[in-house]
């Protein structure tokens, strides 16, 4: 018999059917993106990547400005404690020499 319209219209809406189920469509779905999420992920998280981004991340937490400051933070915190243990050492010097002074 020969191949009417009707007969492939036919054929062709009952194999596109059946390839795209929602099972298919969602397995071809999920391995296409997963095979993307890979690939994205394997190039940002390359030894060269990495290394970059932790030079850069150090560079910018060691910068002469940064190392200066918490250099001047950490000497005025212990300054203002050996300052103040300091100044009452020199009180008692002086209340001792006072002392002396005045016998």
């Amino acid at each position: 018999p020969p191949i009417t319209a009707s007969a492939l219209n036919s054929a062709t809406t009952s194999a596109l059917n059946s390839a795209l189920t929602t099972s298919a469509l969602n397995s071809a779905t999920t391995t296409a993106l997963n095979s993307a999420t890979t690939s994205a992920l394997n190039s940002v998280t390359t030894t060269t990547a990495l290394n970059s981004a932790t030079t850069s991340a150090l560079n910018a937490a060691t910068t002469t400005s940064a190392l200066n400051s918490a250099t001047t933070s950490a000497l005025n915190s212990a300054t203002t404690t050996a300052g103040a243990a300091g100044a009452s050492h020199l009180d008692d010097t002086a209340r001792d020499l006072n002392g002396h002074a005045l016998r």
